[in-house]
């Protein structure tokens, strides 16, 4: 398949080449999704085939007194036994095999008419040409071939009639020549209309393809534009936005919660003494770190602007939630990132927590829980940083009130 580059993206077409064949990915796609009513169209083919194939071979043994024995082996043990073997297995061959056995049974029919014609012994057999004419309509027109097989069996099937034609010294030479246009006449039209009918049905699902294809694109685009509008560009976290839309949910239901307001500890400090590309690298570390370790069902970190981050987690208890904030603030005092800015002997990078419940039962605002944590996380550096406070010690903190 090639591209074309497009607004959206990378848009895949499929190709056709001039013997009507996909490319290799189309063609597996186009076999997923029509290969079960290929099967069908095929089988109910080989049915009308060999029922056809059993009367004309009665009206061939009226016709041809001294060939009844040689059409009744012919059909008794190779038609009839080749026809049942391929209705029951196609099913489990692969879309290549299929059509090339297909190929093989077309040409085994074929076979004894042209013999005939061939054959001096049998008089006129030369009318055995009507046999091979039902065979290529047959095969281009009722099973239509893919038009590669198409195309080698007309081509196949017009030279060996007419090599029989002229090679029979038992046919007048005037009449030669007729046959032989008459062959050629209706093998080009069979071969046209099955190059009809198989343009149609490749254009028709390249077109299709196409227009899935884009709308595919179109839609991983979107979805794409949509998790990049809630994610924070430098720390890959959740913004703010996906912050406020899953706190709105999550304060308005009766399922407890936890919220956590986190800030670095000096990092004004940090930027100032080592620069604020060191400091934008301190602020990923700390993303990565928060996302290694807590990345868990119904628990997310996400960036709330600057130097602070939120964690939230739901369905947690305080002494869950107790646990929780001892291991963020730990997890950050661990990764012992230097920070020679600071004035309070710790010279690493540590963190500071507020911490707000939202009990089961009660229904609140995203406002009020992230007032109440941010009160708290300000109250945790007023009492030394590198710890968490929990808003219950905030003496002025407003009560959730439930619902």
């Amino acid at each position: 398949m090639h591209s074309n580059d497009s607004g959206a993206g990378r848009i895949y077409q499929p190709t056709l080449d001039w013997l009507l064949r996909f490319d290799r990915q189309t063609e597996e796609r186009y076999e997923a999704e029509h290969g079960a009513e290929r099967v069908e169209q095929l089988r109910n083919a080989i049915v009308f085939g060999v029922l056809l194939y059993v009367l004309h071979g009665i009206s061939k043994a009226a016709l041809f007194p001294g060939s009844l024995e040689i059409i009744l082996l012919v059909t008794t043990f190779v038609v009839i036994p080749f026809a049942v073997s391929y209705y029951w297995r196609m099913g489990s061959m692969s879309h290549a095999l299929r059509e090339n056995v297909m190929l093989i049974g077309l040409s085994i029919s074929t076979v004894l008419p042209v013999y005939m014609m061939y054959n001096p012994s049998y008089g006129i057999g030369v009318y055995a040409n009507v046999d091979v004419l039902i065979c290529i309509i047959f095969g281009n027109v009722l099973v239509t071939l893919r038009f590669k097989h198409a195309f080698f069996y007309t081509l196949a099937t017009l030279c060996f009639p007419v090599l029989a034609i002229m090679t029979n010294a038992e046919i007048d030479p005037g009449l030669r020549k007729a046959l032989s246009f008459q062959f050629a006449t209706v093998c080009i039209i069979c071969l046209y209309a099955n190059y009809l009918f198989e343009r149609r049905r490749c254009m028709d699902y390249c077109a299709s393809l196409e227009a899935l294809m884009r709308a595919e694109a179109a839609e991983s685009s979107e979805k794409q534009f949509q998790v990049m509008s809630k994610t924070d560009s430098l720390t890959g976290l959740p913004n703010r936005r996906f912050l406020d839309e899953q706190l709105d949910e999550w304060a308005s239901d009766d399922r407890p919660a936890a919220v956590m307001m986190i800030d670095i500890d000096h990092f004004k400090l940090f930027n100032d003494t080592l620069g604020h590309p060191a400091g934008d690298e301190c602020l990923k570390t700390i993303a990565d770190a928060f996302t290694e370790a807590f990345d868990q069902p119904d628990l997310f970190c996400a960036r709330f602007g600057g130097e602070e981050f939120t964690l939230a987690a739901r369905d947690v208890d305080e002494l869950q939630a107790r646990r929780l904030a001892s291991a963020v603030v730990a997890a950050i005092e661990g990764l012992a990132i230097p920070h020679p800015g600071r004035n309070d002997g710790l010279g690493i990078v540590t963190i500071s927590v507020g911490v707000a419940l939202k009990p089961a039962n009660v229904v609140t605002t995203r406002e009020t829980v992230l007032t109440h944590a941010d009160e708290a996380l300000y109250l945790a550096k007023r009492r030394g940083r590198n710890r968490f406070v929990f808003s219950e010690e905030v003496s002025d903190s407003p009560l959730l009130v439930s619902s």
